[in-house]
């Protein structure tokens, strides 16, 4: 009897060290949130930059474990005054891709996609303007951004309003400039593509592919790949910044640009997004991919930037020696960044209905202070960066300065040596070409389709310019060689 109290006893003492090991092991890997974190102090420093930068309407989804510990949201959605919620849904922008990437990962573990075969095999008649090399590009290259294709020609079709199919059909033309599979280049067409062959091999369209495996699954309730439907549950209206007010102003977007850009999503939904991403896959009792599968989305590919790499529609940057997997999006109207860090089980979202060129970083900056302040640093106050300003306004004042330029030349035209009439028109010609082929490298988009959508102001600014520029180039040079022939 002794002998089994014994046992016993040790029996009960083992289990008791074994459920405290556990509990201990439980806490380290993921620590009560709350308890350790000022959430007031990170929504005040939101507030705080959403009104000096003038976002009429942000939201903050922050994530840990498995669980939304913190939801808040700022301002207004539209112009009537309607207050943003965490149920608010807000276009996402390139935070799409990653959704269109997790799309073609269920279709490789149902068995219906292979990521190193050719995009051929899935869409046969798929061609670029290099037929040999259109044959290399494998649906993996399509999602790391490496088919070749530049970050230029990816923003030549935001305009078309195509079908998908349609569109995909167009970029026959395209020159590549990368060989395929060597470089990184963010081409918003290699997602277009890769939403394509998920219609193609699934058999539905798009939208009601991630509207079917993915939002639904993740129970998000205002999340939507239609934007009339968006809209009657509350979706935010976009804002643009024109010469430095704040404007309500949406575009109309085709389905070819919804893989890569066009979903909307609410910080509610996003957060649970997050949540899946986070634990390998799961939200509740759903499971939407497997651990081995996130692990792939996640695994750093192809260098970027330093030490930055893309995955598969995934940034993974270092912060003190751990990965972090975020992903910006921008519509030219809204923007949006979501950053996670799996080695803490911790990631949040923000979401913004407000952009524009000299703006363009000013959300992401804000959420690298709440990166910090999760951290236990101290965030930085936002502002815009000087670079930008000073190319928006150049862009915007140039053309003014050449018609003053043309007006005192019109007056002062005659008896000018020929030193002087040369360096006119280089000046005016020089003026013209950088307005045509060096601005849209540095905006990284072809002047109308690109830059229009985006920021028309400086479409028109670059359009006045490179004019003016031509134009007076060439009249100069004529009222010039006419007087020297009368003489």
């Amino acid at each position: 009897m002794n002998t089994f109290k014994r046992i016993r006893t040790l029996f009960v003492l083992l289990y008791l060290t074994l459920v405290l090991a556990l509990t201990i092991e439980i806490v380290n890997a993921s620590p009560t949130l709350q308890g350790k974190m000022d959430f007031a102090a990170i929504d005040a420093f939101i507030e705080t930059q959403r009104k000096d930068l003038s976002i009429p309407g942000m939201a903050l989804g922050i994530v840990q474990g498995d669980q939304i510990v913190h939801l808040q949201s700022f301002g207004v959605a539209d112009s009537s005054g309607r207050k943003v919620t965490p149920q608010t849904p807000f276009y996402i922008g390139s935070l799409t891709k990653s959704f269109t990437a997790l799309a073609v990962m269920q279709l490789v573990e149902a068995g219906k996609i292979e990521l190193d075969t050719p995009v051929q095999k899935y869409l046969p008649w798929f061609e670029l303007a290099d037929k040999a090399a259109s044959a290399k590009i494998t649906v993996r290259h399509l999602l790391n951004q490496t088919t070749g294709i530049s970050i230029i020609d990816g923003n030549r079709f935001w305009n078309s309003q195509l079908g998908l199919e349609e569109t995909v059909r167009e970029f026959k033309t395209i020159q590549l400039t990368q060989p395929v599979g060597t470089t990184y280049q963010y081409s918003n067409i290699n997602y277009s593509i890769a939403g394509l062959i998920v219609e193609k091999v699934s058999g539905q369209s798009y939208a009601d592919y991630v509207t079917q495996h993915i939002f639904e699954p993740l129970d998000m309730r205002h999340s939507y790949a239609s934007r009339a439907l968006a809209k009657a549950d509350g979706l935010a209206d976009g804002h643009y910044y024109m010469f430095g007010r704040v404007l309500e102003f949406e575009v109309t977007v085709g389905p070819a640009q919804l893989p890569f850009g066009f979903l909307m999503a609410s910080v509610e939904d996003m957060s649970q997004y997050a949540i899946a991403q986070l634990n390998d896959g799961r939200y509740g009792k759903s499971s939407i991919l497997s651990p081995p599968g996130i692990a792939e989305l996640h695994a750093p590919a192809i260098p970027m930037r330093g030490d930055q790499h893309y995955a598969l529609g995934w940034n993974i940057s270092p912060l003190d020696g751990k990965p972090i997997v975020w992903h910006n999006g921008d519509t030219g109207r809204n923007h949006s960044i979501i950053m996670l860090m799996p080695e803490r089980g911790l990631g949040f979202v923000l979401l913004a209905n407000a952009s524009g060129f000299e703006q363009l970083d000013q959300v992401d900056n804000v959420a690298i202070g709440v990166l910090n302040m999760l951290n236990g640093k101290s965030p930085s106050p936002v502002s815009l960066p000087f670079p930008s300003r000073f190319l928006y306004w150049t862009i915007l004042l140039t053309p003014l300065l050449m018609i003053m330029g043309i007006a005192y030349s019109w007056r002062h035209w005659r008896n000018k040596g020929v030193g002087h009439i040369l360096l006119t028109v280089v000046l005016y010609g020089g003026v013209a070409l950088f307005w045509l082929f060096g601005i849209p490298q540095v905006i990284t988009s072809p002047i109308l389709p690109g830059i229009w959508f985006f920021y028309p102001e400086l479409a028109c600014g670059l359009i006045a310019g490179a004019t003016l520029g031509i134009g007076w180039s060439v009249i100069y040079t004529v009222m010039n060689l006419r007087a020297r022939r009368s003489k």
